[in-house]
């Protein structure tokens, strides 16, 4: 019969991907639209998130539509968000308020603030 213990270890164990392999880490972290991987490697999340979050309170001066996103995406907290600890429930939520935004951005993507936007979601929500 299985301890408690050894349960929750199967229970994290099956929620991340990856989570101790350092190099499959590194590779997921240098995957950038701004930067090449050598570079976006060794950047940590809070020098993007201040990039990007710079990107994303120029493209809220343009439409207002984008002001909807700054309590999720955007926000303080998901700078400490991880993906592979949430239920189905919130991440289906971070699902849709990404396709959400990337319907709203994808007309404007040629501009500079909207890369810098992007760049958050491909660097922390993969």
């Amino acid at each position: 019969m299985a301890t408690a213990l050894a349960v929750q270890l199967a229970k994290i164990a099956a929620k991340s991907n990856n989570s101790l392999d350092l190099r499959a880490q590194r590779k997921s972290h240098s995957q950038s639209l701004i930067f090449d991987p050598a570079v976006a490697a060794i950047q940590d999340f809070d020098t993007i998130y201040q990039l990007c979050l710079e990107g994303f309170q120029e493209l809220c001066s343009i439409d207002e539509r984008f002001h909807r996103y700054r309590k999720n995406l955007f926000s303080e907290q998901s700078k400490v968000e991880d993906r592979t600890q949430m239920t189905a429930s919130q991440s289906a939520q971070l699902d849709a308020a990404i396709e959400s935004f990337l319907s709203l951005v994808g007309a404007r993507l040629l501009l500079k603030p909207a890369v810098k936007a992007v760049e958050w979601l491909v660097r922390r929500f993969r």
